[in-house]
């Protein structure tokens, strides 16, 4: 389970207007996005060392789950969503704590039969240091 401050930093890249498919938070949230095109972001921490007395390295993964129209190929989602991390990989955590490090390639995504549209995966390699 990802820091916090990991959450809350992604988030706010997420929601920010310059982003083209609009950010639904999913965990622990119900949802009901009434749009075609959306992303939603799910956390995992892969790594969580002592560095000091008081200082502390997380490194993690940001699932970025983009969901788009079933049944007319994927073309149109995967151009949003490639547009959208190019844009947020340009963001930067003013305190220099959380580091965005790797981009890993776009898979297609399963959820099951929960699943109600086209989805992708793409997921971003973080380091977070906190003090």
């Amino acid at each position: 389970m990802s820091a916090l401050y990991v959450r809350n930093m992604v988030r706010s890249w997420l929601n920010d207007p310059s982003l083209d498919v609009p950010f639904f938070d999913t965990v622990n949230l119900e949802q009901n996005p009434q749009v075609d095109t959306w992303v939603t972001a799910e956390f995992e921490t892969t790594l969580r060392d002592k560095l000091s007395f008081c200082e502390w390295k997380e490194e993690g993964e940001v699932l970025l789950v983009f969901t788009g129209v079933p049944g007319v190929g994927d073309g149109a989602l995967l151009a949003a969503a490639e547009k959208d991390v190019k844009t947020l990989l340009a963001f930067r955590d003013p305190t220099r704590q959380l580091l965005v490090t790797a981009v890993q390639g776009i898979q297609e995504y399963s959820g099951g039969s929960a699943n109600v549209g086209y989805q992708i995966e793409i997921i971003l390699d973080y380091e977070y240091t906190e003090n």
